[in-house]
């Protein structure tokens, strides 16, 4: 005889907004007692995909001269492939952080957890950024593949996009409390989500921390509530604390 067994994956985001309810979750455990580790894309992983795919493109491959076994073989050589590509860094300074790092921590939520839709979406809009100037100026020279300044776009596009398509497209019963953080700034304290929020402030912190809209920390013994770079343009939200 044969036997069927089902794999349901689900978000964290989701499933926390699910078991946090007041009606909460009947027979969870029976659910917990076969999960799985949460999937989590580190650096090198984000890496590996975006350099496997533009080696994808033989044009690419032959102006660069990459030898795709290589790529296949050895991080190190991944990192050189990426280095021809994009610039050392988005922004100029000693203290900058490399492009790579720059971009996860661009694409990472509030739970710091990176979605490789996201870097994707990133670099797909900062690629026909690049082709746009490109385009503009046939004569024109550019250092890189893909320059700064196109990733710079690629982000605050991406960032507006999650503004739409997950905060309030998938979430919109937060909708009507995240809105009420448009334009504002990036950090908040205890007291001063309660003047943005409300009495239910609590309930309504948790729901945003459970979705990545907030991560929470603490400085000088005070509890901080950040909104991530990843929604700060699209909210055009200004650096600092409320």
């Amino acid at each position: 005889s044969h036997f069927i067994r089902v794999k349901v994956s689900l978000r964290n985001d989701m499933l926390e907004q699910v078991v946090g309810t007041s009606e909460g979750f009947t027979a969870l455990t029976h659910v917990t007692a076969r999960q799985a580790d949460t999937l989590r894309w580190t650096e090198d992983q984000i890496l590996a995909m975006v350099v496997k795919r533009f080696v994808a493109n033989d044009d690419l491959v032959t102006y660069l001269g990459i030898n795709r076994e290589q790529v296949e073989a050895s991080a190190s050589y991944r990192t050189q492939c990426f280095d021809a590509v994009f610039p050392p860094t988005v922004f100029k300074g000693t203290r900058q952080s490399r492009t790579l790092r720059w971009i996860c921590n661009r694409c990472a939520d509030g739970r710091g957890i990176i979605t490789p839709r996201d870097v994707l979406d990133l670099l797909i809009r900062a690629k026909q950024k690049q082709q746009d100037i490109c385009g503009a100026d046939p004569e024109g020279k550019s250092d890189w593949v893909i320059d700064a300044a196109a990733i710079q776009y690629g982000f605050e596009e991406l960032s507006k996009r999650k503004r739409d398509t997950y905060l309030r497209a998938e979430f919109p019963h937060l909708w009507k409390e995240i809105e009420k953080f448009l334009g504002g700034k990036t950090e908040y304290d205890e007291s001063t989500l309660e003047t943005q929020l409300g009495k239910d402030w609590k309930g309504i912190t948790e729901n945003l921390l459970a979705v990545g809209f907030f991560s929470k920390g603490e400085k000088e013994g005070v509890a901080v509530f950040s909104i991530p770079f990843l929604y700060r343009h699209g909210m055009n939200l200004t650096q600092g604390r409320a």
